[in-house]
């Protein structure tokens, strides 16, 4: 086994590819996304480091979330960011209310 690993890494370009996707991964568990809505099967989901949009497939998510979720990449999956999620809410509710007790 280990020599088929060893001979894998013999080639650059298998180091390149095996560090560029492990890049990847490493940088999608640490990023959280808000969805922003669903089409078709699709959610539509902001990356919330970069801003960038991302499609990310219905299936892939918790059946549970809706727009405006925050959710991360754990351990291969999905999962609502519950926490963030409730924060992110209140502060909207908040801005929305001292807005309207504004024009009062």
């Amino acid at each position: 086994m280990n020599l088929e690993i060893n001979n894998n890494f013999n080639n650059k370009s298998s180091k390149n590819n095996f560090s560029d996707e492990l890049k990847n991964y490493i940088d999608k568990t640490n990023t959280s996304f808000s969805i922003d809505r669903f089409e078709g099967d699709f959610a539509i989901c902001e990356d919330r480091k970069t801003k960038k949009m991302i499609n990310i497939e219905k299936s892939l998510l918790p059946i549970e979330a809706t727009e405006g979720d925050v959710i991360r990449f754990v351990n291969g999956k999905y999962i609502l960011d519950i926490v963030q999620t409730k924060k992110e809410k209140e502060e909207i509710k908040n801005l929305v209310d001292n807005l309207f007790k504004r024009k009062e």
